[in-house]
């Protein structure tokens, strides 16, 4: 079979890379109505099955910290082909497995193998596409990387709700095997590597030894952690708990992340406007004040409020979707070289920060939705503290890009 012309189908070129970015993103959060259900399959508990939600995000930081390098030595049609096999494989294990570690071990391979897609995508589209184009195609997948997630627990809670947690996994592989025939259209327009150098972890020495790159790494990671705590504990407080239908929760997640779409795109803007220092410090007092709403909310409930908490969360992603971009172009703007390996190690660690989280909650008193918001609330003061210290030579940095 030809591979399209990329020039005369752009179209076409654009609806295949977007459906090789969005299947590792989708497989996070369509399943997330179904964790309630999922623990009772197992005869789990729900402290063991959120591990499913935290490893997975390991897995995809892992993903983007080897796919890269991967992609220049197989060439970027065998490295997904390779990927999506394997996360085939792990899906099927997911669903025949009856015990509940190996399903969180086919979790994570579902991650750190479906993922590929996500960094490939955006590589795929510079090798076929320049200058306007390129950047056009790259803000058509970004687009799509933020709608899709928030359309999948919507999704997934109809499917819970009618057939059962297998047909969400299901509908994931099915996803997988579309995105293999779709190889089949694509050209391989990358000369394969034939060094045989490991150049891997070169700089992350340097990078990790960093002060002022850590303070705003771990300030965007603890924020994110806050956010991660309502995706990982989110469906057993308020389904299991409190007794929202699934469907109804996955309406409520989609409105989380539209705070967070909204407040990106004009993030920019702002940032024109006020410069990097004080557009940080706005985008982190909104973040403390959803914090706070979420808290309040809760204690004055008993944990039994549902919207008064969803409401301090929906503000908290307004502050997350200009907090984020912020700390993560802060935390390189001084830097020189290593600046590929930084910008790695930032996903790496935020994913890393927010596992952790994600299994503290599960291991924390039922409260409802105070638990929940207890722990974003720490996670906005960590974010406020690590940015809280400057040195001399950081502020006249900040000053310098502000």
């Amino acid at each position: 079979m030809s591979a399209l012309n990329t020039e005369k189908h752009p179209i076409a070129v654009l609806v295949i890379l977007t459906l090789f970015a969005i299947v590792g993103p989708v497989s996070i959060d369509i399943f997330s109505p179904s964790l309630p259900a999922i623990t009772d399959y197992f005869g789990s508990d729900s402290a063991t099955t959120q591990w499913s939600v935290g490893i997975f995000m390991l897995g995809f930081s892992l993903s983007m910290l080897i796919v890269g390098p991967l992609a220049d030595r197989l060439g970027r049609k065998k490295t997904l082909m390779l990927g999506y096999t394997l996360y085939l494989i792990a899906t099927a294990a997911t669903l025949l497995t009856d015990n509940i570690y190996l399903f969180i071990a086919a979790r994570f391979a579902q991650a750190l193998f479906g993922c590929f897609g996500t960094a490939i995508a955006r590589i795929l589209a510079r090798d076929y596409f320049q200058d306007k184009m390129e950047v056009r195609m790259l803000s058509y997948i970004s687009a799509c990387l933020i709608v899709a997630p928030m359309l999948a627990p919507i999704i997934g809670g109809f499917i819970q709700e009618y057939a059962g947690w297998q047909y969400n996994f299901l509908a994931m592989g099915a996803m997988a095997v579309i995105a293999m025939l779709g190889l089949l259209f694509i050209p391989e327009k990358h000369q394969v590597s034939k060094s045989t150098g490991s150049p891997i972890l070169s700089g992350y020495k340097e990078v990790l030894t960093d002060w002022r790159y850590l303070r705003f790494t771990i300030a965007a990671g603890t924020a994110f952690s806050g956010a991660f705590v309502f995706v990982a504990g989110g469906p057993f407080v308020m389904i299991s708990q409190l007794g929202l239908a699934p469907k109804l929760y996955g309406f409520l997640f989609a409105a989380a992340i539209a705070g967070y779409l909204f407040s990106a795109s004009f993030g920019p803007k702002l940032n024109d406007l006020l410069g990097r220092e004080k557009s940080t410090l706005l985008a982190w007092t909104t973040l403390a004040a959803g914090a706070l709403i979420s808290f309040a909310t809760a204690w004055w409930s008993n944990g039994s409020s549902i919207l008064g908490y969803m409401a301090g969360i929906v503000v908290f992603e307004l502050g997350l979707g200009l907090f984020m971009p912020l700390c993560q172009a802060r935390a390189t703007e001084h830097m020189s070289k290593n600046v590929g390996t930084a910008a790695g190690l930032i996903f790496f660690i935020e994913m890393l920060l927010a596992t952790l989280v994600s299994g503290l909650v599960g291991s924390l008193p039922e409260m409802g939705t105070l638990t929940l918001a207890s722990v974003t609330l720490v996670a906005t003061l960590a974010a406020g503290l690590s940015l809280r210290k400057s040195s001399r030579n950081e502020v006249q940095a900040s000053a310098q890009t502000a």
